[in-house]
């Protein structure tokens, strides 16, 4: 070391402590290093000391993309780069958002909607009611009801009119896998009655003038889409 930082004085031991506290005091007249490590913006700090040219240049790179962080920030990086672009999760954030009064359903309900309808279309009467070339669906009628007066609208969901008979029927899903087939009919003249289908039927019957009506029932269970019509008896619309 230069003579004026010999600090230890001949015939006293050189102890590394008093070596280390020479070598400090050297140290601190000594220029600060420049940093080698850091942050991006640390570093041409320190760079900006030697070449700032260089660092003038750096300045006008664009910065790297974020490559951590939430699926939010990283969609809001590449954004910054490409403002227009569209991310998927975006379209189906807006889809389910502007449904438009549409129901959405998962691709395996959409699956058994199929699989109703093919039962449907393939029955042999069921079919041929579902597809007639003169049927109406979904029509509104309206009447007074004599007991209280008040305004009554029915909408059956099919009617035909064969050659001056005039044909109503309604569509119902319904869950019913665990009953014999000699059974099924009783069954379903239960379920009319305690879901008071007929009273709506015979409204149907009054306010749009049919003379028959018809329920087709499908079963809705998942590979077990049996189909079934029961007819409302007279007997049926006057209870």
């Amino acid at each position: 070391l230069p003579e004026e930082f010999q600090r230890i004085e001949n015939g006293t031991k050189h102890t590394a402590t008093a070596m280390k506290a020479c070598i400090k005091e050297y140290n601190v007249t000594l220029p600060a290093p420049v940093k080698t490590s850091g942050s991006r913006d640390a570093l041409l700090e320190q760079l900006a000391i030697i070449n700032p040219d260089l660092v003038a240049q750096e300045a006008q790179k664009s910065s790297p993309l974020k490559v951590s962080g939430t699926k939010a920030d990283l969609i809001q990086a590449v954004k910054s780069v490409n403002p227009a672009v569209v991310f998927a999760d975006e379209l189906l954030d807006a889809w389910r958002e502007n449904t438009e009064g549409k129901v959405l359903v998962t691709r395996q309900q959409l699956s058994t909607a199929l699989n109703i309808q093919k039962a449907l279309l393939e029955h042999p009467t069921a079919g041929k009611l579902l597809t007639h070339p003169s049927r109406a669906v979904e029509v509104s009628y309206f009447g007074i009801d004599e007991e209280t007066g008040l305004e009554v609208r029915v909408r059956p969901d099919l009617e035909l009119d064969m050659g001056g008979l005039r044909i109503g029927a309604d569509l119902k899903t319904i869950s019913m896998w665990n009953i014999k087939q000699e059974g099924l009919r009783a069954k379903l003249h239960r379920e009319i009655i305690d879901r008071d289908y007929h009273l709506s039927a015979a409204m149907y019957c009054e306010t749009a003038a049919l003379d028959q009506f018809f329920w087709i029932f499908v079963n809705k269970d998942e590979n077990y889409h049996w189909v079934a019509i029961i007819e409302a008896s007279t007997e049926l619309l006057e209870l």
